[in-house]
C-alpha cells in the first residue's frame, strides 16, 4: 500500500514538471486512501512541490504512436494479379475471376472494392479475390481500390484491360 502511494506521488510530481504552472491537490477518498489530482475539490489541500529535482530529459515516444498514424505513413500498393493486362478470356457464362495483391499486407480495418468499367461490382470487402458473373462479351477494364476505416481511398491499382469472348450460338 505504501509503495503504491509513493508511485502515485511520483507520477503526480512527474506530471507536474511538464506543467510547472499547474497545482496539485490531495485528499482522502471514502476508503481512506490519498488521492492526488490537478483539480481541486472540497476538503483538498494544495501540495507544495519542489520541481528543481524533478526535471527529466525528453523521451522519444514516436514508437508509441497510434496505428492509424502508422497506416497513413505506410505507402500501400494495389495490383491486379489475374486476369493479366490485355488478356483474352473465354467463358460462355460470362464468369471472370479476379485476384489482387496489396503490399504491404493491409490493415484489418481496410476494405477493398473492385470496379468493372468504372462501376463498383459489389460492396466493399476484406478479401482481394472476386468472382464476377454475367459479364458481357467485349473489352472491359477493372481496378481495385483500397479504403481505410474512414472510407478514404488509401491506394488503387492501375486499370487492367481484359477481353471476354463467348462462343456464338449460330456457329
Amino acid at each position: 500500500m505504501v509503495s503504491r502511494l509513493w508511485l502515485v506521488i511520483i507520477l503526480c510530481l512527474a506530471s507536474h514538471t511538464a506543467y510547472a504552472d499547474k497545482k496539485v491537490y490531495r485528499w482522502k477518498d471514502e476508503n481512506g486512501n490519498w488521492v492526488y489530482s490537478d483539480t481541486p475539490r472540497k476538503g483538498a489541500a494544495e501540495v507544495k512541490i519542489n520541481t528543481h529535482f524533478l526535471t527529466m530529459p525528453a523521451t522519444d515516444t514516436s514508437v508509441l504512436g497510434n496505428s492509424s498514424a502508422q497506416q497513413n505513413a505506410t505507402e500501400y500498393k494495389a495490383t491486379i494479379i489475374a486476369p493479366n493486362h490485355k488478356q483474352t478470356l473465354r467463358d460462355n457464362t460470362g464468369s471472370v475471376y479476379v485476384s489482387g495483391q496489396i503490399t504491404p499486407r493491409f490493415a484489418k480495418d481496410f476494405t477493398v472494392q473492385l470496379y468493372l468499367d468504372g462501376k463498383p461490382t459489389g460492396p466493399k470487402q476484406h478479401t482481394i479475390t472476386f468472382a464476377l458473373r454475367n459479364v458481357p462479351r467485349g473489352e472491359h477494364s477493372i481496378q481495385l481500390m483500397v479504403f481505410n476505416s474512414k472510407g478514404k481511398v488509401v491506394t488503387k491499382s492501375d486499370e487492367t484491360i481484359f477481353y471476354l469472348h463467348k462462343a456464338r450460338a449460330n456457329q
